[in-house]
């Protein structure tokens, strides 16, 4: 998930899947572990710390294990976070970055066409390339006390700033999503 790109940001859901019959209740999952997939913990736990920052029964895993544990026994990490009474994990991981280039069409420099100066270096501006970065992120919801995927989310973000900036917006896109394909009831 690091972040290089400059330009403006947008964020969108373009695929989300739901288990039948699947609700999310506070009830239910009292304790919810949050995981995000990156190459390097620093990202990793600025990831986590903004995801947990919006609700009390999200919890950060950083601090109980390391990217490295999580490689090597993905199993033995389930049981842990189940032995310490978590209900449901949320992964957040990035499936791939695109670059894409589109082709501004140049034209006619309005600053010269209002004051009838005509300084042709100037005049015309040239077409030029356009390059837009794309992050598509996966989310899921995982129920560890059903041991099944509830919830699955794809989203597709352009030319994020920051990694926290992404995060939220990754973040108010899933639960946007989450609420229309009736997993999170509305209040």
């Amino acid at each position: 998930l690091l972040i290089v790109a400059a330009g403006c940001s947008s964020t969108s859901i373009i695929n989300s899947w739901k288990a039948p019959d699947a609700t999310y209740s506070p009830e239910q999952f009292k304790k919810v572990a949050v995981l995000a997939i990156t190459k390097d913990e620093q990202t990793r736990k600025t990831a986590e710390d903004q995801i947990v920052s919006n609700h009390k029964a999200l919890h950060t895993t950083y601090s109980l294990f390391s990217s490295a544990q999580l490689g090597d026994d993905t199993l033995k990490v389930k049981n842990m976070l189940k032995e310490q009474g978590f209900d449901a994990i949320i992964v957040m991981r990035l499936i791939t970055t695109k670059s894409k280039s589109t082709y501004v069409q140049g034209g006619v420099n309005p600053a010269y066409t209002q004051n009838y100066i005509f300084y042709y270096p100037d005049y015309l501006k040239s077409g030029s390339y356009a390059t837009d970065l794309e992050y598509i992120i996966a989310t899921n919801f995982y129920s560890l006390t059903q041991n099944k995927l509830l919830w699955s989310g794809v989203t597709k973000s352009t030319n994020p700033e920051k990694v926290d900036k992404l995060v939220n917006e990754v973040a108010k896109e899933v639960v946007f999503k989450m609420k229309e394909d009736k997993f999170i009831p509305e209040k």
